[in-house]
């Protein structure tokens, strides 16, 4: 029988996704809220499980991006201004990496930001994304893939904007 005769429909099944990417998210990135070490050590951490967490799912990811990237999306019911308009990463997905680039702001292993939410909000698109490209649109290795948008991500976040370390 089809998912559709028994009434589970397109969105449905987009919502029970988004519900077992947050769950496993959560479960990979507790350890790097709680853990010791310095903000840029458990970013670091963080990042690299945006990418095994995502690697399993690629294709599927890679597909449901094509169509909506709805999972990673909060619902759509934002009035007013562009910014409130604009379809927003959810929470559970970006309140991680916040906490940590404020840690890493506090203990001076990454730079200071001023919009620390929209920052983590770029950087959980920028890694996750552009890890998925590089898994099925490139065909590189998990650990390449991985290395390369983690480096690159952590380079910015480390460099003051005259290109020096912030350490």
């Amino acid at each position: 029988m089809t998912l559709r005769r028994n009434g589970i429909t397109r969105d449905r099944v987009i919502e029970l996704l988004s519900l077992r990417a947050a769950e496993e998210y959560q479960r990979a990135v507790w350890p790097t809220l709680v853990s010791a070490g310095t903000g840029l050590d458990r970013l670091d951490l963080a990042l690299r499980e945006i990418c095994r967490v995502a690697d399993p799912w690629r294709f599927l990811l890679v597909g449901l991006f094509a169509e909506d990237g709805g999972i990673f999306h909060e619902p759509d019911d934002a009035t007013g201004d562009d910014r409130a308009r604009a379809v927003a990463t959810r929470s559970v997905f970006v309140g991680p990496l916040a906490r940590l680039l404020r840690d890493g702001a506090l203990d001076d292993t990454l730079v200071k930001i001023d919009d620390v939410d929209e920052t983590a909000t770029v950087l959980f698109n920028q890694v996750g994304w552009t890890y998925l490209a590089l898994r099925v649109g490139q065909r590189w290795t998990q650990e390449r893939a991985q290395v390369a948008v983690v480096t690159l991500a952590l380079a910015a976040l480390t460099a003051s904007p005259q290109g020096k370390p912030a350490r």
